[in-house]
C-alpha cells in the first residue's frame, strides 16, 4: 500500500509538472496573441503635426479638419496623445476634405512619425500631394417644369466657377434644397438625378466639370383628410385655427411647419408631430394625421438669485395657458429685490439697502375674435431704487397691444402705453431733495405708442456661436394722446456673434439711441423727455467699470451750473441721462483651461458708451483713448461729455437657467468729482467687481 501511495504521489505530481508547463507555455502564447492584438492600440503622447505640400488650404484650415489636436496654450496642463491605428482615419478625413474641394485625385498619405527631439512625444509628418482642380464649368437643371428656373437655381450653393466635388453624395445639401422647394409645394415624389462629367483642358492643374440636375417632379399632392389624436383638454377648435393646411388643401409641407410652430407657441403641448396616411399615388392624394401631447395648462416658477446690483432677488409666477378651453392665457408675475446701490449725495453709508419689486398682470387672448389677430394686455406695478440719481420712483402701468410676425425670425410688437411716475427724493440724497425744491417735481403722466421690430439670425438664442440679431424700438409719447410729455424715442441695437480661431466666441454690440420733445414740451429742455425715458449707461450689462447708470450729464444746482460748463463731475450732483446714446461692446467668451469640462468659461471684453443731452456735445475729442481724473483746467482731464472705456476680465458658470457670471472691469478714462467751490474732493473708483445672471448683451 505504501508503494502503490508512493506511485499515486508520483504520477500525481508528474501530472502537476506536466500541466503547469502546458499553461506557461500556453500563457506565454496567450501574451503573444495579445501583445499582437494591442500592437497600435496603446497611446502615444502627441508634439505636433507636420503638413507638406498643401498650397490652397491653409495648415490651420487642415489642422481644424483632424479629430487629434496638437498641445495648446488652451490646455496648459493637458497632454495631447493619439492611437497610431487611427492615424489612417485622420488621413481619410484630410482627403475627403480636398475631394469635396474640387481636388478629385488628391493624394494623402503619412511620411513618418518621429521622436520629438526635446522628448516631449511623436511628431506626425502628413504628405499631401494636391493635383489638378475640378470647378464647375456648366450648372443646369432639367425638367424644371412647372416651375422657373431662376428658383430653382436659388435654391443652390454650389454654381459655375465654383469647386466641383468627386463624389455625387457630397451633393446632399443641393439635393436637399431642391427637394424641400418642391416639398413645400406638395411635390412629395419628385425625384432628382445629379449626372455629372469631367473634361481636361490646356492647364494640367485644371479639370472643368458639367453637372446635370434632372428632375421628375410628380403630380402636386393634396390633403384628403385631416385627423387629430391627443387632444384630451384641448378644444378642437383651437388646433385647428392655428393650422396652415385644410382638407381638400396642397400638402405643403412649408405650411405643416408653420403649422408645427403655431400650435407649440401656443404652451398647450409639449409635442407636436404630423404624419402621412392612407396615401393614393393615383390619385395624388393623401390623409394627414396629427398628434399633439398636451402639457398641464397651470403652471407656478420660484426662484431666487443674487447680484451686484439687486443684491438678492426672490421671484415668482404662477400662470394658466388654457382659460376656460379657450386658449387664453393668464400670468401673474412678480419680484421683489434688495437694492444696495451707492445714494448720490448721501451723508451715510453709500451702500443703503432699500426693498423695490415689480407685480405684472399679463393676459393673452391669441385670435382676437376668432382672428389671426392676438391680444396682448399687462398690468404693472414697479417701484425702483435709483441711487445714481437720488430718486425712488413708484410706477404704475397699462399695455394694450398685438404682436405678428413679418418673415422668418422677424417679429413685430405694436403696443398703447399708459404709465404714471411718482418720483421722490431718497432720504439720504440732500442733492436730489434740494432739486426737488427748486423745480417742483411732481407725479406724470406718459402716453403713448411703441412699435418694436426684433429680427433673430442667431444659431443658438440661449448660447449663440453664430449669427446676428437686430431689434429697434420706435415710441411715440404725447400729442393726441395726452399725458405730460410729449417726445420722439429711437433706440437700435446690433448684436453679432463669431468663432475664432483660437476657439470661443466673439460677441459685439453697438447700440444707438435718440429721445427729442417736440409741442410744448420743447420749452422744457431736456426734460421735454420724461427721466424714464432718457438714456443711461454704465453698469453691469452697459459700461462696466462704472457705477450703475452714472455716466453723462447730472442735474445741477443753480450754484454748480457754471462748474458743470465746464464738463467737470459734481460730487453732489445726481445722474440726469441723456437724450442721446452710444453704447459699443466686444467681449471674447472662451473656454477656460482645465474647468472647461465643469461649464466654466472666462472672459475678455472691451466697452465704451456714454449719453449727452444734446448731439452738439458729441464731439470728436471725446473718443481720445485715455483721459484723466485731473482738474478741468488739465486739458487731460476727463469730462461729463467723454466717451467712456473700460477693460475686464470674467468668469461664466453655465447652468441651465443661463449663464452666472463674475466680472471685473477697470476704467481706462476716470473723471475727479469736485464740490460746489471747484476742488477736487475724489474720483470714480479704479476697479469694479460684478455678479449676475445672464449674458450682459
Amino acid at each position: 500500500m505504501q508503494g502503490k501511495s508512493a506511485r499515486i504521489r508520483l504520477n500525481v505530481c508528474h501530472y502537476l509538472w506536466l500541466l503547469s508547463f502546458l499553461l506557461t507555455s500556453c500563457g506565454a502564447r496567450l501574451a503573444v496573441a495579445v501583445d499582437e492584438l494591442d500592437y497600435g492600440l496603446e497611446e502615444h503622447q502627441l508634439a505636433g503635426i507636420e503638413l507638406r505640400g498643401n498650397s490652397t488650404y491653409t495648415v490651420q484650415e487642415l489642422k481644424s479638419i483632424l479629430q487629434i489636436r496638437e498641445p495648446s496654450w488652451m490646455r496648459p496642463l493637458s497632454v495631447p496623445r493619439y492611437r497610431p491605428d487611427l492615424i489612417d482615419t485622420q488621413l481619410r478625413l484630410l482627403q475627403r476634405f480636398y475631394q469635396q474641394g474640387g481636388f478629385h485625385q488628391v493624394a494623402v498619405s503619412l511620411d513618418s512619425i518621429r521622436v520629438d527631439p526635446e522628448d516631449r512625444g511623436d511628431i506626425i509628418y502628413i504628405s499631401i500631394v494636391e493635383g489638378p482642380r475640378t470647378m464647375f464649368a456648366r450648372v443646369a437643371i432639367i425638367g424644371v417644369e412647372p416651375f422657373a428656373e431662376k428658383d430653382l437655381r436659388k435654391q443652390l450653393q454650389l454654381l459655375e466657377g465654383m469647386p466641383a466635388p468627386a463624389d455625387l453624395n457630397h451633393l446632399g445639401r443641393e439635393l436637399y434644397a431642391l427637394r424641400s422647394f418642391y416639398w413645400e409645394r406638395a411635390y412629395l415624389e419628385v425625384k432628382i438625378d445629379p449626372q455629372m462629367t469631367t473634361e481636361l483642358t490646356e492647364d494640367p492643374d485644371l479639370f472643368l466639370a458639367d453637372l446635370e440636375y434632372h428632375i421628375t417632379p410628380g403630380k402636386p399632392y393634396t390633403i384628403n383628410r385631416i385627423f387629430i389624436k391627443g387632444n384630451e383638454k384641448t378644444h378642437l377648435d383651437l388646433i385647428l385655427r392655428e393650422l396652415r393646411v385644410e382638407e381638400g388643401g396642397a400638402y405643403s409641407w412649408k405650411a405643416i411647419d408653420e403649422s408645427h410652430r403655431l400650435l407649440l407657441e401656443t404652451s398647450l403641448f409639449r409635442d407636436v408631430s404630423f404624419t402621412s396616411a392612407n396615401v393614393d399615388s393615383a390619385a395624388g392624394k393623401a390623409d394627414l394625421n396629427i398628434l399633439v401631447v398636451e402639457r398641464r395648462p397651470a403652471f407656478y416658477e420660484l426662484g431666487a438669485g443674487v447680484g451686484s446690483y439687486e443684491r438678492v432677488r426672490v421671484l415668482g409666477a404662477w400662470g394658466h395657458n388654457n382659460l376656460f378651453g379657450t386658449g387664453r392665457r393668464l400670468t401673474l408675475r412678480g419680484k421683489v429685490y434688495w437694492n444696495a446701490e451707492a445714494i448720490v449725495g448721501s451723508d451715510v453709508d453709500q451702500r443703503q439697502p432699500e426693498i423695490n419689486y415689480r407685480a405684472d398682470i399679463l393676459y393673452v387672448n391669441p385670435h382676437i375674435r376668432g382672428s389671426r389677430f392676438q391680444l396682448d394686455t399687462q398690468l404693472y406695478l414697479a417701484k425702483v431704487t435709483r441711487g445714481s440719481s437720488g430718486l425712488i420712483i413708484t410706477t404704475l402701468g397699462f399695455v394694450i397691444g398685438t404682436q405678428f410676425r413679418s418673415g422668418p425670425g422677424v417679429f413685430n410688437t405694436v403696443g398703447l402705453n399708459f404709465e404714471e411716475n411718482d418720483p421722490r427724493p431718497h432720504p439720504d440724497s440732500k442733492s436730489a431733495q434740494e432739486l426737488f425744491e427748486q423745480n417742483d417735481i411732481d407725479k406724470s403722466q406718459i402716453r403713448s405708442v411703441v412699435h418694436t421690430l426684433f429680427i433673430d439670425k442667431r444659431d443658438n438664442i440661449f448660447n449663440p456661436f453664430g449669427g446676428s440679431q437686430y431689434s429697434t424700438q420706435l415710441e411715440i409719447g404725447g400729442g393726441p394722446l395726452g399725458g405730460d410729455h410729449s417726445f420722439l424715442r429711437l433706440d437700435g441695437a446690433w448684436h453679432g456673434y463669431k468663432n475664432t480661431f483660437l476657439g470661443g466666441v466673439l460677441a459685439f454690440r453697438l447700440r444707438v439711441g435718440a429721445a427729442k420733445a417736440y409741442g410744448d414740451s420743447r420749452e422744457r429742455g431736456i426734460d421735454g423727455v420724461p427721466y424714464e425715458r432718457r438714456f443711461f449707461a454704465g453698469g453691469a450689462s452697459s459700461v462696466r467699470g462704472f457705477l450703475e447708470r452714472s455716466l453723462g450729464p447730472q442735474a445741477s444746482t443753480a450754484e454748480s451750473d457754471s462748474l458743470q460748463a465746464t464738463g467737470a463731475l459734481l460730487s453732489e450732483d445726481p445722474a440726469r441721462g441723456g437724450n442721446y446714446l452710444l453704447l459699443s461692446n466686444i467681449e471674447w467668451r472662451f473656454p477656460l483651461p482645465l474647468l472647461s469640462r465643469w461649464n466654466f468659461n472666462g472672459v475678455l471684453f472691451f466697452d465704451g458708451g456714454n449719453v449727452w443731452t444734446s448731439i452738439k456735445d458729441l464731439r470728436w475729442e471725446a473718443f481720445r483713448l485715455r483721459s484723466y481724473p485731473l482738474p478741468p483746467s488739465d486739458p487731460d482731464a476727463t469730462r461729463v461729455w467723454d466717451y467712456r472705456y473700460s477693460v475686464g476680465v470674467g468668469v461664466r458658470l453655465n447652468t441651465p437657467a443661463g449663464p452666472f457670471r463674475f466680472d471685473v472691469g477697470w476704467p481706462l478714462k476716470r473723471a475727479a468729482f469736485l464740490n460746489p467751490e471747484g476742488e477736487v474732493v475724489g474720483a470714480e473708483t479704479s476697479v469694479l467687481y460684478y455678479f449676475s445672471l445672464g449674458y450682459p448683451f
